[in-house]
């Protein structure tokens, strides 16, 4: 809902107006609109001083994100005929925890794609991008479940990109969702991890990292055909194979001196 803010002042000239009540509200003075509504001078007998005008100001202001997202959240949830309702989080800022029977089962969703969903829609209908944050929805404690979980990820993918010698790629994942990825092994000094593609299929990649100078050892799968081939190897040097043409035998002695007749 728009709020309209207005306010009434004297000073000595618009621009005045304009700054002081940018300073009150906390607002650019673009968005704010001013009007003379009348003058008057100050001293003895209005003859002699400054002279004041009186100037009203006006804007047209939004209520706080978190208000404005509380109420879109729970007429979603009264539309969707469930039995849940938002809250301010008390603890978390910029958050909105979802309440109530049906919060476990339908609002979180499976793999928690419902509550992802409901944070994408609600944010890109009211927020500006570029004056209000982000606002994220919670509902019975699934973010700190699911961070707890990208952690554990985020380790076993980096010590399999370490072992294989490959980058990995990571299923899509939301923007809160790679910032833990990218959080959790931003310390580690054997991979590092940038997103690729464009949302909602945005992804993160765990790339294995290497010194110039490093000898890069050989995966598994490498040592298992470097085996294999060994392995023949010696099979053929114990068994040689015999030729398919064999060698000829020398029909003309005389051209070999090395070789004597026999009687």
């Amino acid at each position: 809902m728009i709020q309209e803010r207005k306010i009434t002042l004297e000073v000595s000239d618009i621009q005045e107006a304009l700054n002081e009540a940018s300073r009150q509200w906390k607002l650019p003075v673009e968005d704010l609109h001013a009007e003379i509504t009348g003058s008057e001078r100050e001293g003895f007998l209005g003859l002699f001083g400054t002279k004041k005008i009186r100037v009203e100001v006006t804007a047209n202001a939004r209520p706080d994100i978190m208000e404005r997202g509380r109420e879109f959240v729970d007429e979603i949830l009264r539309l969707m005929d469930f039995d849940a309702h938002s809250v301010m989080s008390e603890t978390e800022r910029n958050m909105l925890d979802i309440q109530g029977e049906d919060s476990a089962d339908y609002v979180v969703g499976r793999y928690g794609d419902a509550l992802k969903g409901m944070e994408y829609i609600v944010n890109l209908a009211l927020r500006d991008p570029k004056s209000e944050p982000r606002l994220k929805i919670d509902s019975c404690g699934y973010r700190a479940r699911r961070t707890k979980s990208l952690e554990r990820l985020a380790e076993a993918t980096a010590r399999q990109a370490v072992k294989y010698g490959r980058p990995v790629r990571l299923d899509p994942m939301a923007s809160w969702e790679r910032w833990v990825i990218h959080t959790t092994l931003k310390n580690r000094n054997d991979v590092t991890t940038e997103s690729v593609g464009e949302s909602p299929s945005r992804k993160v990649v765990i790339i294995p990292k290497f010194e110039p100078e490093e000898v890069r050892m050989p995966g598994p799968a490498t040592m298992r055909i470097r085996a294999q081939r060994e392995l023949t190897e010696k099979m053929n040097a114990r068994n040689p194979i015999p030729s398919r043409y064999p060698r000829r035998r020398n029909r003309n002695r005389r051209d070999n001196p090395g070789t004597q007749e026999q009687d």
